[in-house]
């Protein structure tokens, strides 16, 4: 509980999948999403990108990975799996363009609508962050 499996800013050559328990990812000390999802992928974009990790994922819990130690080679040897993984990023790029749009489009009738409350359905949208995360890739 508390151990940090990823860092913002750091790198590793580990992809992580969560094989069960709860994970909080956080960016720039904002809290992200939390994730409980089985088959949640973390660190592919860094491993991939040949980057340093983009945000911190902590252990909530008590929680189980399975670790791929050379993610290329696994997709060498398990082509599924990289068809998986592309299809989470798509369906992540997908919905965060979704939600900038509504975002966007919420900003804009705010300015139109100087009445708008503050916890109109911007809160709403943020919230809706979390469902992209947890994309089942196994």
């Amino acid at each position: 509980k508390g151990e940090n499996i990823l860092e913002e800013g750091k790198d590793s050559p580990n992809v992580f999948i969560l094989k069960d328990g709860n994970v909080i990812v956080t960016a720039d000390g904002n809290e992200l999403c939390k994730v409980n999802t089985p088959g949640t992928i973390f660190g592919e974009i860094s491993v991939l990108l040949d980057s340093n990790h983009t945000a911190t994922v902590t252990a909530e819990e008590q929680t189980t990975f399975y670790v791929v130690d050379d993610l290329l080679s696994y997709f060498e040897n398990n082509p599924t799996s990289c068809l998986k993984v592309a299809q989470t990023l798509a369906t992540r790029v997908m919905n965060m363009n979704n939600h900038f749009l509504e975002i966007k489009h919420e900003i804009k009738q705010m300015q139109e609508d100087a009445s708008a409350s503050k916890s109109s359905g911007l809160l709403a949208l943020v919230e809706k962050m979390d469902q992209f995360w947890g994309q089942d890739i196994l």
